[in-house]
């Protein structure tokens, strides 16, 4: 199949170099235009279209996915499918185009959800199983048929940088043999989500990453695995933060209030609703992340009590 790849992050580059490894012909990659990025907010490529600039492929990079030029352009590649990872909106002109028209590679378990921040969300809500579906696009985010859904469980301790990469990779096999089926003529009876069982997914803010120790340890412990390694899981007192990235419940006898704080020579014991916490590795502000025992090395000043 001529295939046209539309995606942006780190999560979408197992999809595009299993399909540049597969006998599918990838004409094109469309990424949104070099965004502002670090200290110095100085423009850089996204991780795909550094990729595929690499690879010397195709690259469009438009500022409006409905921009007539860019479809025209588009529509002269003669595609036979889009495939979509962790992309923009497109509109209905584009994923209407090509003969198969455009398939996303979904990392939930579909209607479960729906949105941009999927697998962050999962672990928010304490799930123990996720997946990848592939659906079709239609003009409901997330809402098109599914040709294919895995179902896989998620490992008591696994993070979201963790289950990021198991993802990415199960999406990369499925997508290839979602096209290999449709290419070889067998018929795929998209499957309609159950409306009754959509859960959201929505974008993440600054606030979803602040801890509050008042909550249930199960509940605390489900934000850190959320936003490690990445954004990190906050825990603040007046001015002081530190960004907690691996955490447990204590095993030792400590009887704490919610948010305090007590440390000894290599430990940090935090209270919660219940059970207290046991910090294994943070990233003090400004620096990179450590051990709890390392951080503690420093002897750095910490309050008693988070908020």
């Amino acid at each position: 199949m001529r295939v046209v790849f539309c995606g942006n992050p780190d999560f979408a580059l197992p999809t595009l170099r299993a399909l540049l490894e597969s006998p599918h012909e990838v004409v094109a990659v469309v990424t949104s235009p070099d965004q502002p990025q670090g200290r110095g907010r100085k423009l850089a490529p996204m991780p795909v279209k550094a990729f595929a600039v690499d690879n010397r492929l195709t690259v469009m990079s438009p500022e409006r996915l409905d921009d007539p030029e860019f479809l025209s352009e588009l529509a002269a590649l003669r595609a036979d499918v889009l495939v979509v990872v962790a992309f923009r909106i497109l509109p209905r002109e584009l994923f209407a185009m090509p003969k198969w028209g455009a398939l996303n590679v979904h990392p939930s378990l579909l209607p479960k959800c729906r949105g941009p921040a999927p697998i962050q969300w999962t672990l928010l809500r304490g799930e123990t199983e996720t997946g990848v579906t592939i659906i079709r696009l239609t003009e409901e985010i997330d809402g098109g048929g599914m040709l294919a859904q895995t179902r896989l469980p998620i490992l008591p301790d696994e993070d979201f940088g963790a289950l990021h990469d198991r993802l990415s990779d199960v999406g990369a096999a499925m997508i290839v043999e979602t096209l290999y089926r449709l290419e070889a003529g067998e018929k795929i009876h998209p499957i309609e989500q159950d409306e009754s069982q959509v859960t959201k997914a929505g974008k993440l803010k600054p606030a979803d990453y602040v801890l509050d120790f008042s909550k249930p340890s199960a509940e605390i412990l489900n934000r850190v695995r959320a936003f490690s390694p990445t954004p990190g899981a906050v825990a603040k007192s007046g001015e002081f933060s530190i960004k907690i990235l691996k955490a447990g419940t204590s095993t030792s006898t400590l009887t704490l209030q919610p948010g305090q704080v007590k440390q000894n020579q290599d430990s940090i014991f935090v209270g919660t609703a219940d059970t207290p916490l046991s910090l294994n590795e943070v990233k003090p502000a400004g620096r990179r992340a450590m051990a709890v025992a390392e951080f503690l090395r420093g002897r750095p000043t910490l309050p008693d009590r988070f908020d």
